[in-house]
């Protein structure tokens, strides 16, 4: 659809509204059953700790015996919770899949802070563009000529999309985020703010003490139903491709450089960070501030531990940790001899003199 056959901008919708439910609703929307009074109203879902007596809380076998102290007007506990006259209860097979369905529920009835179907006036879209079925572009965003943006795909303030970049439907780029280099982007993908994709990669060639930027020609490519967060960035390839698959999860602050490949369903978790030309199986997970060198790979179900250095290739499977990486359990014995080399120090020490003492006394 020409830009021109868009509807008009609505300007966005409210901040979701405070929304009550039942414990009986509760209950039926994350299949359990009502202990106690049902009828009992609770405006939000809040911690043990923290929730009011008009909030609903939840407890897991580990965190059971602290429902007494909490303050909520209800709560959601597994079967095996002793019963309790002070609060209505939800009991469920599974504490923690009952909260995730019940946020699932929560969102899907919320007001998102998004901007509604139309280009914003304060928007600048190409008349080479072409924008889907009730595509919204918000204040500022620019979306450059040759570009094509999906049905339905949401660019919030201040987006850039650069020249022959295609996103697909039901996708949602937020505020801030910079795509370049005839990038492409599937279906139902989300980009949190301040994320750059195609930008170009780190790479130099030195010669005669100078060093030389080497251009990377190639493009990015995100597959259907990838999640970016916040300050994301993913580089384009020297040539061929950077590519995110489907499903793969990105935490914020994490750095993807290029002729990398994630994996379906990795999960990469904050300051993670890939170099260039890093290989990444099915389902692979990287810990906070881990780090991976060039052209390694890490076969499927690998995992690498927070705050690791990986140099070498992981078998699929393998969990790895530590600077540089070992296997968890080999790293983890390791670990624990850390805390033992100043008294080890101190031995090696004494015996080294008690040695120099016995030398001395046969040459005497």
């Amino acid at each position: 659809m020409a830009v021109e056959d868009v509807g008009g901008y609505d300007g966005g919708s409210a901040a979701m509204s405070e929304r009550v439910l039942t414990v009986q609703q509760v209950a039926e929307t994350v299949g359990g059953a009502v202990e106690g009074d049902g009828s009992v109203r609770v405006t939000g879902l809040a911690p043990l700790s923290e929730a009011g007596g008009d909030e609903l809380t939840f407890a897991d076998a580990r965190h059971a015996n602290a429902l007494a102290d909490s303050r909520a007007g209800a709560a959601i506990v597994g079967l095996d919770r002793p019963a309790s006259a002070d609060v209505p209860l939800v009991r469920v097979e599974d504490v923690p899949r009952a909260v995730f369905t019940l946020l699932k529920h929560l969102a899907a009835h919320a007001d998102p802070d998004l901007p509604g179907p139309g280009v914003h006036p304060a928007a600048t879209v190409s008349p080479e563009a072409e924008l889907g079925r009730e595509v919204a572009v918000g204040p500022g965003a620019v979306v450059d000529a040759g570009a094509r943006i999906g049905d339905r795909s949401v660019l919030c303030a201040s987006v850039s999309v650069g020249r022959r970049v295609e996103i697909g439907a039901d996708t949602v780029l937020h505020e801030g985020v910079v795509v370049r280099a005839a990038s492409r982007i599937g279906r139902r993908v989300r980009v949190g703010p301040n994320s750059v994709i195609g930008y170009e990669g780190f790479g130099y060639q030195t010669m005669d003490g100078v060093h030389h930027h080497i251009p990377h020609l190639g493009t990015v490519v995100i597959e259907d139903d990838v999640e970016l967060g916040a300050c994301v960035c993913v580089d384009r390839a020297k040539f061929g491709s950077t590519r995110i698959c489907t499903g793969a999860r990105i935490d914020n602050l994490v750095q993807i450089a290029h002729n990398c490949t994630v994996g379906p369903g990795s999960i990469l978790v904050g300051q993670a960070g890939l170099a260039g030309s890093v290989t990444l199986g099915r389902y692979v997970v990287l810990g906070g501030s881990a780090g991976v060198r060039d052209n390694v790979s890490m076969g499927d179900g690998a995992q690498l531990a927070a705050y690791s250095g990986l140099s070498e290739d992981v078998p699929p499977g393998e969990r790895v940790a530590g600077t540089p990486a070992l296997p968890a359990r080999e790293a983890l014995r390791v670990f624990r001899s850390w805390r033992r080399l100043p008294d080890l120090l101190r031995r090696v020490r004494s015996l080294e003199a008690k040695v120099e003492k016995l030398a001395a006394a046969e040459d005497h």
